[in-house]
């Protein structure tokens, strides 16, 4: 530093030399003991600086940079990390080039210095956002929220850059400037409320790791279904279906209930979870012909053997209790052959939970559950694969001597008036 230094007020120093002579022929003596003649040559240097380093060396060094074949450095250019230091040379220059007229201390040493600090907080918090989308895209860090940490640390640099900048303008200590802060914190809180709020919900999320990027959550509370894009210090930013973007508030996710389907993608599946409402007079003993049509399936074609051999043992230990003795039900029979239908379908997860069920019955029929997971998370083929079970199920269903609960239509109740006028 001190070369350099030197270097400059060498350069500084000539030119003064050079035009002390023309100021001398010009008859303008007064000029050369005058402070207005440093300043001048101090100021026409700092600007001929500050073309040569802005449009000459950032350029070349942004254009090395981005040959390189690393990211940080397609990054550094990006987030425009060089450009405050572009800013600082300047200043420095400016500075060195006063000499004696600038006085540790004085009012001119304190500006410059406090703009230099200025500059340097700012490169040095674009170079954090640099790395931190370095980081991101490397799969080490691929599910940790990288920019989430990296916000919180550019936040302290801020900070931090603040107070050393108050610091060096006003020529009092650290401890002054935070004394003098903490005096105002009531203040500060109030004024900054939802910000402070965000940033102590980010925290714990952060560290709970409840949402990251790209995790599909609902939140029904504020309408909000999609994939989240961002999460930041403040806000959460989240895609919907519909293409739409939702921000809100860090500090709601502590507040709201929210659901995060994270956990389909560890999975390896996506859960279906669907009823058929069951007409309750339909539900019936299997009686011979249906057997005969659901006998000829091949997916009941053991199930009949299994069951009737287990209701023969059950039969036999009740002796002549008929009223007791079990009989297939055609209810019961479809709840197999739904079971044996999925586990015979290759898009349906057999190492995942499998299950028909009955629900509570209300006025709106019985409830017959299907509960399972498809192989695939895309929720485009997720859909079609649902719907593609279900289409079958609905087609088979009269095979069984069963009917679906159906609200009647306008067209059900104009054809009630045509077979009345027919019956008569």
């Amino acid at each position: 530093m001190g070369s350099f230094s030197e270097l400059i007020m060498v350069v500084i120093n000539f030119f003064k030399n050079q035009l002390e002579g023309i100021i001398f022929f010009l008859g303008l003596d007064w000029l050369i003991e005058s402070v207005y003649l440093h300043l001048f040559i101090a100021l026409v240097f700092t600007i001929i600086i500050s073309i040569v380093f802005n449009k000459l060396i950032l350029v070349l060094i942004r254009k090395w940079i981005t040959k390189l074949k690393f990211d940080i450095g397609k990054q550094l250019v990006n987030k425009k990390v060089f450009r405050p230091i572009g800013w600082a040379i300047p200043f420095l220059v400016f500075e060195i080039s006063l000499g004696d007229i600038s006085t540790d201390g004085g009012i001119i040493d304190r500006i410059i210095s406090f703009l230099i600090i200025v500059v340097v907080t700012i490169s040095l918090t674009r170079l954090l956002s640099a790395l931190s989308e370095t980081l991101r895209g490397s799969k080490a860090f691929s599910s940790t929220p990288i920019r989430n940490y990296f916000q919180l640390l550019r936040l302290v640099f801020y900070l931090f850059g603040i107070v050393l900048a108050l610091c060096v303008l006003t020529s009092t200590s650290p401890w002054t400037i935070l004394s003098g802060l903490g005096a105002l914190t009531a203040l500060i809180i109030l004024a900054f409320r939802d910000t402070i709020l965000g940033l102590v919900a980010s925290i714990q999320v952060f560290g709970s790791d409840t949402i990251r990027e790209g995790d599909w959550v609902t939140i029904p509370s504020l309408e909000v279904d999609g994939d989240c894009i961002e999460v930041g210090l403040h806000t959460v930013t989240v895609k919907s279906f519909d293409q739409g973007l939702i921000t809100f508030p860090t500090s709601k996710l502590l507040e709201h209930p929210f659901k995060n389907w994270r956990g389909i993608e560890k999975a390896g599946g996506r859960r279906i979870k669907r009823s058929l409402l069951m007409d309750q007079d339909s539900i019936t003993f299997l009686n011979s012909d249906i057997r005969k049509k659901l006998q000829k399936l091949t997916l009941l074609s053991n199930h009949f053997k299994d069951k009737d051999n287990e209701i023969s043992k059950a039969n036999s230990e009740l002796a002549d209790d008929t009223v007791n003795h079990r009989r297939l039900t055609n209810i019961g029979v479809f709840r197999a052959y739904i079971l044996y239908y999925l586990k015979s379908n290759k898009h349906i997860n057999p190492e995942l939970t499998m299950m028909v069920r009955q629900l509570k019955p209300g006025k709106e029929g019985l409830p017959l559950e299907v509960y399972c997971f498809t192989k695939t998370i895309d929720w485009v083929a997720y859909e079609s694969v649902q719907s593609d079970i279900f289409d079958h199920f609905f087609a088979v269903i009269h095979l069984f001597g069963l009917r679906l609960v159906q609200y009647p239509s306008g067209y059900d109740i104009r054809n009630i008036g045509k077979n009345h006028k027919k019956n008569n």
